[in-house]
């Protein structure tokens, strides 16, 4: 229905419009239309298979980094599929990526380079790439040497300035913390106060001396760009759209108390 929609329509207003010959000209016009649509449609699809195997290669080169993948590296993968909601058919394939991405033949750079490309080299769709090797690599309580240093090169692959570790690191333990307190059946506070004011305003993009008029348009450009639907469209896998809406949890607590500590209404 989706290639025949542009026909349809264009048939339906050039008829009304002018007639017989605006019926033959509207047909050849949506004609256009849907093959342009078919193909982003197809470039998308493209652009989510490489995003998922790629997430699950370098994840897996990252856990053989220090020789041995420990059992909380294989739990992390485990989880980030969990939270994807994946398929038994699509979590077999994501293992067999992680199994691959830890032969000693993996090529890092050419993986790299054919996500920069699929993606169109959009900074808040690699930054979630990002994010998510370093959750990984987090899985064992630290960071080792090799794994930071891999890290840093996935960061200059992409096109990223050097990570601030330990700013991911907090980020981490307050989206841990937080999805604790989610799950408790008598809740206690959110733990917004475990999240440094820092850390908040590094998440949200912008300075602390910013203005309150300049906060809120950081707030509303961090959750326009990081909004599950437009990530989806760039490239992110649907089933990762979960972990894109942790991004966004992320980013409205950091406001919530930027807004709390500045007395923001």
């Amino acid at each position: 229905m989706t290639t025949w929609l542009g026909k349809i329509i264009g048939a339906i207003c050039g008829f009304l419009l002018f007639g017989p010959l605006g019926l033959i000209l509207g047909i050849f016009i949506g004609h256009f239309f849907d093959k342009s649509l078919s193909q982003t449609n197809q470039h998308n699809a493209q652009s989510q298979q490489v995003f998922f195997r790629t997430t699950f290669l370098v994840m897996g080169h990252i856990a053989k980094l220090d020789g041995r993948v420990s059992e909380a590296e294989i739990q992390t993968a485990r989880n980030i599929m969990q939270k994807m909601g994946l398929n038994e058919t699509l979590k077999k394939q994501a293992m067999e990526y992680f199994q691959q991405g830890k032969q000693p033949d993996f090529d890092l750079n050419a993986a790299l380079t054919e996500l920069s490309q699929a993606s169109h080299r959009n900074k808040v769709l690699l930054r979630m790439f990002l994010e998510i090797q370093l959750q990984a690599a987090l899985a064992d309580g630290g960071l080792t040497p090799s794994k930071q240093n891999v890290l840093q090169i996935i960061c200059q692959r992409l096109g990223f300035a050097p990570v601030n570790f330990g700013f991911f690191e907090d980020i981490f333990n307050f989206q841990r913390q937080y999805q604790q307190y989610n799950q408790q059946s008598y809740r206690q506070p959110p733990p917004r106060s475990s999240l440094r004011l820092e850390d908040a305003y590094e998440l949200l993009g912008a300075p602390s001396t910013a203005t309150d008029v300049e906060i809120k348009r950081a707030y509303r450009r961090q959750m326009s760009q990081h909004h599950p639907d437009k990530l989806v469209s760039k490239g992110l896998p649907e089933e990762m759209i979960k972990l894109a809406t942790e991004k966004t949890q992320n980013i409205k607590a950091a406001y919530e108390q930027i807004c709390a500590a500045r007395g923001i209404n």
